[in-house]
């Protein structure tokens, strides 16, 4: 694991001289959303991308493609219309491609949005990724880590950005293991999901102990499972908080039964996780992030009502059909006060 710690070290000391616009507002929104399936319909010989492409038992058009961008660009759209969240990460996204035309041939075109991913060497060729907004957001560097050793997996990705009060966010993206097979079965391959991240973020809080840190993604774990609340030792926030510890900002929203993916019941899979450093200072004193932490955004139009009557994520596309939906998933976004 020693590579880890001397990449982040350098990554840590990169800067580069480009001042983000500042902005009128005080605040600004991070926002984490796993896309579902974001593919071009283009054969990629080095991905299991059969799914989706025209020739598929779903087929996946142009036409169909050009739905689901614009669905996601609406999304992220009216979770404030007024100010465009300053940074989104997305899981399930193919390739750069398809990221670009997210947000140049969409409502998002308006954000002034820069693309970051890596390709990764998840078999299904899904990778991890961030758009920030150029003139909110600083960029620092950039950096892509494998998330585990012992199986192929979603790699995590690191983005150092800078606020225009030059306030310095690190941000992990995160997609881990899924549950396909079994909860208990997969468990083992989370938790070294689990302990690469808390390598890494032990490392860069070693060196600096007031760096503003921001997990996001789809760790299909809940907030108390042993991944992420013993291996990462995430906590609930609590009214005196440590700036080194970890602190999970969905678990007030898992502890109500919320949820932002259904299959036989709500799950909180999706979240944030940030550094202490960013829950104990008061506005205007630097970033913060206050109470009530993160939400879960949920307006009716993303929902349909299943068959057993609860209304839960309308997704794009099933195993067997289309359905023209958003994604399996529900977005969710936390607020920065600086």
């Amino acid at each position: 694991m020693q590579h880890f710690f001397v990449t982040i070290l350098l990554i840590t000391c990169l800067s580069l001289n480009l001042p983000a616009q500042k902005s009128k507002d005080s605040q600004f929104k991070i926002v984490f959303y796993n896309i579902e399936n974001l593919f071009d319909t283009i054969d990629d010989p080095n991905k299991s991308d059969e799914s989706f492409l025209p020739t598929a038992k779903v087929s996946w058009t142009s036409e169909r493609f050009t739905q689901k961008i614009n669905s996601i660009s609406k999304v992220i759209v009216a979770i404030d219309s007024n100010n465009l969240p300053a940074v989104v990460g997305f899981a399930e996204v193919e390739n750069i491609a398809v990221l670009n035309d997210l947000i140049t041939k969409t409502a998002l075109q308006k954000g002034n949005y820069q693309p970051i991913l890596v390709e990764g060497s998840d078999p299904r060729g899904i990778d991890v990724a961030l758009i920030f907004r150029k003139n909110v957001m600083r960029y620092i560097s950039h950096a892509s880590f494998p998330s585990a050793s012992s199986f192929q997996t979603r790699s995590v990705l690191y983005v150092k950005l800078a606020d225009a009060k030059k306030d310095t966010f690190h941000l992990f993206v995160n997609h881990w293991k899924s549950r396909s097979g079994g909860a208990a079965e997969t468990e083992s391959k989370r938790l070294e999901n689990a302990a690469t991240l808390k390598h890494l973020t032990d490392s860069l809080l070693s060196r600096n102990p007031g760096a503003n840190i921001v997990l996001m993604g789809d760790f299909n774990d809940e907030p108390a499972n042993k991944s992420l609340a013993e291996i990462l030792a995430a906590r609930k926030p609590e009214s005196k908080v440590s700036g080194t510890q970890l602190y999970n900002l969905m678990y007030e929203r898992f502890e109500a039964g919320e949820g932002t993916l259904y299959y036989k019941d709500w799950d909180v899979f999706d979240q944030f996780i940030v550094s202490g450093n960013l829950l104990n200072k008061k506005p205007g004193k630097g970033a913060v992030v206050l109470p009530p932490y993160a939400f879960i955004f949920k307006p009716d139009w993303l929902l349909y009502k299943n068959r057993a009557g609860v209304m839960v994520p309308n997704r794009t596309a099933g195993s067997s059909e289309y359905f023209g939906g958003y994604s399996d998933h529900l977005p969710v976004y936390m607020v920065v006060k600086n």
